[in-house]
């Protein structure tokens, strides 16, 4: 065991609960339940934007150009309006891939409460147990190109394999998975940005700060962009309102994104003979200095009155 973290005394301390994990579809659909149905369109992918005077125009793939006032884009990693309109928006590789998939059934000795990260050399497993008596998992590995041939040919059985080394539930949970569930993606992320917006265009989400997945906060800060961007609209007038919002955002965006990324660096250290020290490193991290570094991820507020100023 290299580390621990008690979640339910940082849910104590902040009033809140500090770790839920749902699957995405879940989330979706919760998400979605809000809503009317007129409100969203489907089929309308975005491949571009421009600006047209006080304008935006988007573009979309069926041929449809939309002219809008205001455009709120959280459109992903790979955000056409970004690329359109924010040239200094870079994608990065993180230099390692990952599979995920959900796997039916939680196996004796896992305890459901518990987020596991299990390390290697240069590759690392995740478990989490998940509503309707699933386990999500993850299986990482280093990588030198996007793409890698090598590794898109990789299927479920050839990452049993792979992991075959790894402790017990993950073999199990290996063997439930149906190989249809199996997902397979690079890990990239966005060099921070300096702004978020641009005249009436604002970027939320990964289409503004896209972070690898290591300290799980992708999904988190783009529900943070919603919550704080519809609170100050709601009480100051746009321009102001958009000034804020970066004011608030870019900072706590550049660190996350920024320890995120050291944080896979490390963990996706290979050398065999360096891969024991850094072990020794990060257990022997008094509890204190890791309960700072999480403090600065839970610890926010979401008050429209008092500025970032």
């Amino acid at each position: 065991m290299l580390q621990t973290t008690d979640f339910d005394e940082f849910s104590r301390r902040y009033g809140h609960l500090a770790m839920a994990v749902l699957h995405r579809g879940d989330l979706h659909k919760a998400l979605l339940s809000k809503l009317q149905d007129v409100i969203i369109r489907t089929g309308m992918e975005c491949v571009g934007a421009r600006e047209a005077g006080d304008r935006i125009v988007l573009h979309f793939a069926n041929g449809d150009a939309v002219e809008a006032d205001f455009v709120l884009a959280c459109d992903g990693i790979h955000s056409a309006v970004r690329k359109a309109l924010f040239p200094e928006g870079r994608e990065h590789f993180a230099r390692y891939t990952c599979w995920r998939a959900i796997s039916p059934g939680v196996p004796r000795g896992m305890d459901p409460a518990r987020l596991s990260e299990s390390w290697g050399a240069s590759k690392r497993f995740g478990l989490a147990a998940i509503p309707g008596d699933r386990v999500y998992w993850f299986a990482c590995c280093g990588a030198e190109r996007t793409d890698d041939p090598a590794l898109a040919r990789l299927d479920l059985e050839g990452i049993k394999a792979f992991f075959a080394d790894f402790h017990e539930p993950i073999p199990e949970v290996l063997a439930r998975t149906p190989p249809a569930s199996l997902i397979w993606t690079d890990i990239l992320d966005l060099n921070p940005m300096s702004s978020f917006t641009r005249g009436k265009v604002v970027l939320l989400g990964d289409a503004a700060h896209a972070v690898t997945p290591d300290l799980g906060q992708g999904a988190g800060l783009a529900i943070e962009d919603a919550a704080v961007l519809a609170a100050l609209l709601a009480r100051l007038p746009s321009e102001r309102a958009l000034r804020e919002y970066d004011a608030r955002r870019v900072v706590r965006a550049r660190r996350i994104a920024i320890e995120s990324r050291l944080y896979a660096r490390v963990a996706q250290w290979r050398n065999p003979l360096v891969v024991p020290l850094r072990n020794f490193i990060v257990s022997s991290i008094p509890e204190r200095f890791m309960d700072r570094q999480l403090d600065a991820v839970l610890d926010i507020a979401f008050d429209p009155i008092r500025t970032a100023a």
